[in-house]
């Protein structure tokens, strides 16, 4: 159990530190440079193409969906009890990307860089933000996690998921300024690798195996909590950070 978590917290140590490496040297001005040039395509008269990519339904339908079919297609507790530790990889990867953009000062996000010659489709994208750190994406680390999830389960819905998340969801977070490339990248190490150590785990799989076990005669209980763990997961957990705030705020 030792070496899982060793290994997570050296990728949660370590890639705030390597893209911020990466970014002083030569090869960081390529990541400028992809980034400009997938800018390009940004413009006023393409943000639908914007609100298409974070629109919650839209992008994560295939992702949820996915989820869901495979939760419903049979009762077989060991798939199950191997899903819920996934979706709570999930939400610490999120949790973690997040985390990081907090506490490592990697780059500032480009639509924040004022140096940037981007294409901002819409002004009022630099106002109000809590953060000026983009590495890694929070969004990209949390679907790239549940297309991983997915993939253990189904490897085509698996692999149709990954193609998803890449071209409509990362892709146009680097098109529209929000993110730079290398962000991308960090959470396609960072979202797959908790899952895939949580999985590398047993007790956590056991754990859910002998909850399942326990609420078979009461499953709808488990299944309604599913489903608002997945609603909030479909809006980054931000009612989850939201609470987290306020107890912080209340215990401290």
């Amino acid at each position: 159990m030792s070496a899982p978590v060793i290994a997570l917290a050296a990728a949660t140590f370590g890639l705030p530190l390597l893209a911020a490496r990466f970014s002083g040297t030569v090869s960081g001005a390529w990541d400028q440079d992809l980034l400009l040039r997938l800018n390009s395509f940004a413009a006023t008269d393409s943000l639908y193409v914007w609100e298409l990519a974070n629109n919650s339904l839209f992008r994560g339908l295939p992702i949820f969906f996915s989820i869901l079919a495979l939760w419903f297609a049979g009762d077989d507790r060991e798939r199950r009890s191997r899903m819920l530790t996934g979706l709570i990889a999930v939400c610490l990867a999120t949790v973690l990307s997040v985390w990081i953009q907090f506490h490592f000062a990697t780059h500032d996000r480009p639509l924040l860089d004022p140096a940037l010659p981007l294409n901002v489709a819409d002004p009022r994208w630099s106002l109000d933000w809590d953060r000026r750190n983009s590495f890694p994406s929070d969004t990209s680390t949390l679907f790239f996690a549940l297309a991983t999830l997915i993939l253990i389960e189904n490897r085509l819905a698996g692999l149709l998921c990954f193609l998803w998340v890449a071209v409509i969801i990362a892709l146009p977070r680097v098109i529209f300024g929000w993110h730079y490339p290398s962000d991308v990248a960090g959470s396609l190490v960072l979202g797959p690798a908790c899952v895939l150590l949580f999985y590398a785990i047993p007790y956590p799989r056991a754990l859910f195996e002998r909850m399942l076990i326990r609420f078979q005669d009461r499953m709808y209980v488990v299944h309604a909590l599913l489903f608002i763990f997945l609603s909030d997961a479909s809006m980054l957990f931000v009612s989850l950070q939201k609470l987290g705030k306020a107890l912080v705020r209340l215990l401290g």
